[in-house]
């Protein structure tokens, strides 16, 4: 076994998980970033309005977009560089849904994958009060270059996955998650299914047997 993934991190212009304007990508080979990625990009057209609340969150401006490629231009790209390989987000409750979400409204399937979440991981193994991206990756040592641009994120995100498999001793993602209890997300054309705590098992309560 080997802890191989890819981290992703969507900006949006707004709160539509189908408006992205960036997007990065981290790999990792055998628990090592081998490779990052990135690009600002045009969101659909009916969705390209940028809410002052979530500029003033990544600070990208329409400018910066406007001779961008388009999601669906960047969208063939984005997907080769993480075939075969799960995905982890930090928030993969925000960022997974921005891709069924825009290839919905773009009139594409989406495409079949396994994810999971660093922020649920997270609750597992670190005592914190708050488990945003910037504070989960300072517990854990893992730089966090420029927050909230999508590639230093998705840099950050590998990073803490990457430690918390050290802390939990597990040898890939799949036994991460396993030793946390906390099962895959599963994307595909039909299903969405969040990446979760596995439900707790109730051990019936135990009657003594009345004696005779």
């Amino acid at each position: 076994m080997s802890l191989d993934f890819v981290a992703i991190d969507w900006e949006t212009a707004n709160r539509y998980r189908s408006s992205p304007i960036q997007v990065g990508l981290a790999v990792v080979r055998d628990g090592q970033v081998t490779e990052t990625w990135g690009s600002l990009m045009r969101p659909p057209r009916l969705f390209n309005r940028f809410d002052p609340d979530c500029v003033a969150i990544h600070g990208i401006l329409p400018p910066d977009v406007a001779d961008k490629p388009t999601f669906l231009e960047l969208w063939p790209e984005v997907e080769r560089r993480f075939a075969g390989l799960p995905l982890v987000a930090h928030n993969a409750a925000f960022d997974i849904p921005v891709i069924r979400e825009t290839l919905r409204v773009s009139g594409l399937p989406s495409p079949t994958l396994d994810f999971a979440c660093s922020l649920v991981l997270a609750r597992h193994h670190c005592a914190l009060e708050r488990f945003g991206l910037d504070v989960v990756a300072a517990d854990l040592g893992v730089s966090l270059s420029q927050h909230h641009d999508a590639v230093a994120d998705a840099v950050a995100c590998a990073g803490v996955t990457v430690r918390l498999a050290a802390r939990a001793g597990a040898g890939s993602l799949g036994e991460l998650l396993t030793v946390s209890g906390v099962e895959w997300g599963r994307l595909t054309a039909e299903t969405y299914e969040p990446c979760r705590d596995l439900p707790m098992v109730v051990e019936p309560a135990f009657e003594e047997a009345t004696l005779f």
